[in-house]
């Protein structure tokens, strides 16, 4: 029985290994076949059918999801500007760090706010920037009582989300680690994490920015994640 199983599977391996999506399902073939041929007589060839007809179904499923990402990739590529790219990831840096310099300023939380709304025109008066990032930032790192806590840009990571048309949009991640504790802050300062969204237009204008402080929480996960990697050098 186990030989007359052997032979089914392998009638039907053309099927089943087709292409590059057959190594999607290598693995699946010899866990299953395995399993078939460890329970002796009571594997049928009934099962045997069953298997296989599960294990294409597998297979059309992962021709689809393949073909589906290919066309997408193809779709995206062609009109991909890597230039325009990295001249847009370092326009995010600059923003990050325009934003995020809130942190060792010695105005108020409004005098920031109108200064950033005066110096950026795709800010307005319902930007979550301004009305959200900006006060709890500075809350966080101590400017709300003066100069608080000063932050070097330690890691930072900018992709591209998505490119639709002319416009393409970006979402960065950043790790900010104190390098001057402000006088109303404790000795313990941790690191900062900051993540943002925005987009450009043809010309490298911007034309919106999200920015969200990480929780505790995230920030705890975000910092044990970057302590298990080698911390490359900021990059756009």
């Amino acid at each position: 029985m186990n030989e007359e199983i052997k032979d089914k599977l392998r009638q039907h391996a053309g099927k089943i290994l087709l292409g590059g999506t057959g190594a999607l399902l290598a693995i699946s073939v010899f866990t299953l076949g395995s399993s078939l041929l460890s329970d002796g007589p009571a594997a049928t060839d009934t099962q045997a059918d069953a298997l296989v007809q599960n294990l294409e179904g597998n297979l059309g499923d992962a021709q689809t999801k393949l073909a589906t990402q290919h066309a997408a990739l193809l779709a995206r590529l062609p009109g991909m500007d890597i230039e325009r790219v990295n001249r847009d990831r370092a326009t995010g840096r600059s923003l990050l760090l325009s934003i995020t310099d809130s942190s060792a300023s010695t105005r108020t939380v409004k005098e920031q706010q109108m200064l950033l709304d005066a110096r950026y025109g795709f800010l307005d008066h319902e930007s979550r920037v301004l009305t959200e990032f900006v006060p709890e930032w500075m809350t966080a790192t101590g400017a709300t009582k003066g100069a608080g806590t000063t932050y070097t840009l330690a890691d930072l990571d900018i992709d591209v989300s998505r490119a639709q048309g002319l416009n393409y949009s970006f979402t960065g991640v950043a790790r900010l680690d104190p390098i001057r504790v402000g006088p109303d802050q404790n000795s313990a300062a941790k690191s900062e994490f900051a993540v943002f969204t925005y987009s450009t237009s043809q010309d490298g204008t911007v034309t919106s920015l999200d920015a969200y402080r990480a929780s505790s929480k995230s920030r705890n996960t975000l910092a044990a994640a970057s302590e298990e990697q080698p911390s490359p050098k900021p990059t756009g």
